[in-house]
């Protein structure tokens, strides 16, 4: 029976990923980079990625401790020993795509010793039918299908693998039921223990199966019970303890996942997370027709303009929020079959009747309430989010399922079969070409190289970003190419200004990740009243060549090369009109205070027209200087050692969903 349920997990996991194109003749390894660096990095015995902010991509973190990725130590702690073996036998990188095979294995195997403790006890079997059946809309869960013929980038792999933990977890606790051992016991409660590392949101189905696990040991095993479940609780608690000790060691907080620290380019979502938004003060009868709504309305099908559309689906709430709806989770016939799971379930334990209905009921209530209170007022939602509720959603279609295959077996399983296949045949996908597919090895080894191996750079920081510094653009991540002029008092002037002694132009040209910048002067001989044609003669006479130009003659002293940038430096920030996002971020070294020297109308209110955050500590707005044009807002905090990164959020969060905020910045300074 164990190498049968083997060999149908192998097999299964195979299928899958073929079938679904995550593993093609051209490769195997995942498209993003992240979970390979990091295992790098535990086989180094280091938690951080990098020691290198020139390792920083999209979504990492940079801290005092170095890069961080944001997305567990779970599914880099599995891969590791793959890796490991790889290493051994001179195959490295080791194709990440071959440990997911083996994740979506073990969950099967799981899934099926599990069910087949759903039969109660003394009945006559009823054969396949009820246990593929609930394998349909468990393993097989057409949400879960979907998502694994989607794109699979490292968002919806800790998804993929967090529906696995929560499925192993009711597998596990389903045979448990059937035979309560120490063993089983005890490495459930581990398991369970341990199911944050993968992703936070499932550690609430890992502490519904020891909860619902320790009562089915102790009222089976009554004081003999005592010695396994001091020893599974110890261990549940300190896969519990792990999540938070690692936590502290890579974001400075036990209770912070990196969400607040990641560096990306969505101002309204740096808003959101860092400091407030507008969707956690709306009320619960609001909250919860949006999350209803964004389960069984198919917003996907809508979702085609940006993060912050409207009218995506019913009872969507008019409060900005991002939203990020690209494949089918569920639909509205799903509703009446989970609504009776739950009354079947709520019969069950009040009549004391089936036992296993019990436990689905439970594991589903225990385990998706919290996680539904969570997203009631999320500061965003996403299709791959919706897949944390999936575990309980399965659970209660199970249960109706089984009442279903009590009556009508094969009638029941004909009509299942062909749900199932319609919901998988009219599910929207998101595959888009460049991203989706999997890797040769050379380009991942050479994509993960680029993090775990970065090479740091001596670099200064200005001391401020300003826009009448000629050299700004250089020191931010923001353009390609750039000019600017100024006069010999260092003013701003047009470039196509007449030419005068010591004016000088600034050009900067990006190649990779580096500036290459020119200096030019203008020398004392070009002054523009020697040009007497030009005096003499108007610009359209096409004897006299054209007026010379601060740009045309200068003549180049100084070249030179910057350091590679600082990622997404001032992302969003216009360098001519100081116009900005409702947020973006700046890289600093060693502040305490820091300033902005904002511009905008004398009717804004200053006190709320900024705010600036730096490694978890909201800054305290201390003083406010009105100038002509603006004001200077003063911001202190604790020392924060070494390079940081600003996040500064403008004007109210009720606008994190505009292009540009109402106040505009012409510098940022900071001192220790």
């Amino acid at each position: 029976m164990a190498r049968r349920d083997w060999l149908l997990g192998v097999g299964f996991a195979v299928v899958a990923l073929l079938a679904c194109r995550q593993v093609t003749l051209h490769g195997a390894y995942a498209p993003n980079s992240s979970y390979r660096a990091q295992v790098d990095a535990l086989l180094d015995g280091q938690l951080a990625l990098s020691a290198a902010p020139e390792a920083l991509r999209h979504d990492l973190a940079w801290t005092p401790r170095g890069v961080q990725q944001v997305w567990g130590l779970g599914v880099p702690l599995w891969q590791l020993p793959f890796e490991a073996l790889g290493r051994l036998v001179g195959y490295t990188p080791f194709p990440d795509r071959v440990a997911l095979a083996a994740w979506l294995a073990v969950m099967l195997v799981a899934m099926l010793r599990g069910l087949r403790a759903l039969a109660p006890p003394g009945a006559r079997p009823r054969g396949w039918i009820e246990p593929a059946g609930a394998l349909l809309v468990t393993a097989l869960l057409p949400a879960f299908v979907t998502m694994l013929r989607c794109r699979i980038g490292v968002y919806e792999e800790a998804a993929i693998y967090a529906y696995g933990a929560a499925l192993i977890l009711l597998g596990g606790l389903l045979a448990l039921q059937r035979a309560p051992t120490a063993t089983r016991y005890v490495l459930l409660l581990a398991f369970a223990g341990a199911t944050g590392l993968f992703r936070p949101t499932v550690w609430f189905y890992g502490l519904a199966s020891a909860a619902i696990a320790t009562v089915i040991f102790a009222r089976a095993q009554r004081r003999a019970a005592l010695a396994p479940i001091a020893l599974g609780v110890a261990l549940f608690v300190a896969g519990g303890g792990a999540l938070f000790a690692s936590n502290a060691l890579r974001f400075g907080r036990g209770t912070e996942f990196g969400h607040r620290l990641n560096v990306h380019s969505l101002p309204g979502n740096i808003v959101a997370t860092r400091f407030s938004y507008p969707f956690e003060r709306v009320g619960l009868g609001v909250a919860a027709e949006e999350l209803v709504g964004s389960l069984f309305d198919r917003p996907e099908q809508r979702s085609k303009r940006g993060f912050y559309q409207r009218a995506l689906h019913r009872g969507q709430a008019d409060a900005p929020r991002w939203r990020e709806y690209y494949f089918t989770t569920f639909s509205w016939p799903y509703v009446p079959v989970i609504v009776a799971g739950l009354v079947l379930g709520a019969l069950a334990w009040r009549r004391r009747g089936d036992p296993r209905a019990r436990l689905l009921v439970a594991w589903a209530v225990l385990g998706g309430a919290p996680l539904a209170v969570f997203y009631l007022r999320s500061p965003s939602v996403s299709s791959r989010y919706q897949l944390d509720l999936a575990p309980a959603i399965a659970a209660l279609l199970v249960i109706t399922w089984r009442a279903v295959a009590a009556r009508w077996p094969r009638g029941g399983f004909a009509v299942l079969a062909a749900l199932w296949l319609a919901a998988v045949a009219t599910s929207k996908i998101s595959r888009p070409r460049g991203i989706s597919d999997p890797l040769d090895r050379a380009t991942a080894a050479a994509l993960t190289d680029d993090i775990s191996h970065a090479v740091a750079y001596d670099r200064a920081l200005p001391g401020a970003y300003d826009l009448a510094d000629p050299y700004l653009p250089s020191w931010t991540d923001v353009l390609e190419d750039f000019v600017r002029c100024t006069g010999a008092d260092g003013a701003a002037i047009a470039c196509d200004a007449p030419p005068l002694p010591g004016d000088r132009v600034v050009r900067g040209h990006r190649v990779g990740s580096r500036w290459q910048l020119t200096q030019a002067e203008v020398p004392d001989a070009a002054r523009p009243e020697d040009d007497v044609c030009t005096a003499a003669r108007g610009p359209a006479d096409d004897v006299c060549p054209a007026a010379p130009s601060v740009q045309s003659a200068a003549a180049v002293t100084r070249r030179a090369a910057t350091a590679p940038l600082l990622y997404l430096n001032a992302v969003g920030w216009d360098l001519t009109t100081g116009a900005v996002p409702p947020a973006t971020m700046f890289y600093v070294d060693d502040p305490a205070d820091v300033v902005l020297d904002l511009l905008g109308p004398r009717d804004t209110d200053w006190a709320h027209a900024a705010r600036v955050m730096i490694d978890l500590d909201l800054l305290r707005l201390v003083a406010i200087a009105e100038t002509a044009d603006g004001a200077q807002l003063r911001f202190a905090g604790r020392p924060h050692p070494g390079l940081q990164v600003a996040f500064v959020a403008f004007g109210p969060d009720t606008a994190l969903d505009q292009p540009l905020a109402a106040v505009r910045l012409r510098a940022i300074r900071w001192r220790p």
